[in-house]
């Protein structure tokens, strides 16, 4: 597996070699810097039109939005969907396990700075105070990046997805969601999750369901 895995993420490099980038730049930042720098370093930087457009875009990392894209696939290949299901749950599943179990005491930046005049909080965006770590949102969101990118074959314009993604975590420091580390752990379970289950189930689903689809099965 781990050599199919490698083989990956060298042929979609324009995804992972940008989202590399990032794993170096947010690490560096996070160990030079403390976790109340990292996060109002975002946080403090906002505005109306700013406020307008994370609090729309945060919603790609939402569950609902991958549970829709699944069963829009379904139309075109059963096996994706499946496979996007399988990816979904188990992403969530650990990312929620780890959040409401050995991290169960980590606050969201609310809980810690509720009273601080410097948190910038967005109107209409509910804001929560415990169970930070890790980013749902953020898993969730480099998930499905990775996913697409994969079961389309996109090797040259995967940095979209990438970049896509890192927004959704940008997003949730920005609507005062989350610490910047919360984010930078979500998005490696997210990948890491992705690529293990793509690479473990690819070969199986493509044997049991090939390319039939509710389009393809529509057409007989």
């Amino acid at each position: 597996m781990m050599v199919r895995i490698k083989k990956t993420i060298f042929e979609y490099k324009s995804f992972f070699y940008l989202y590399f980038t990032f794993l170096v730049i947010a690490g560096l930042a996070l160990v030079i810097f403390s976790k109340e720098e990292t996060f109002f370093f975002v946080n403090s930087r906002f505005s109306s039109m700013a406020d307008f457009f994370f609090r729309g875009i945060t919603g790609l990392g939402d569950g609902l939005f991958f549970a829709l894209i699944t069963l829009v696939l379904a139309i075109y290949r059963y096996r994706l969907a499946l496979m996007g299901l399988v990816i979904f749950l188990s992403s969530s599943l650990v990312a929620q396990g780890l959040k409401n179990t050995l991290f169960s005491g980590f606050k969201r930046p609310y809980g810690v700075f509720g009273d601080d005049s410097r948190l910038h909080l967005v109107e209409g965006v509910a804001v929560y105070v415990k169970n930070s770590f890790p980013s749902g949102h953020t898993t969730t969101a480099f998930a499905l990046a990775v996913f697409l990118v994969l079961a389309f074959g996109l090797k040259r314009s995967g940095w979209l997805l990438a970049l896509a993604a890192m927004l959704v975590g940008y997003s949730r420091v920005y609507l005062a969601q989350h610490f910047p580390v919360d984010v930078y752990f979500g998005s490696l379970i997210g990948v890491i999750t992705c690529l293990v289950m793509y690479s473990w189930l690819d070969q199986p689903l493509r044997s049991r369901f090939g390319d039939k689809g509710l389009m393809e099965n529509s057409k007989k």
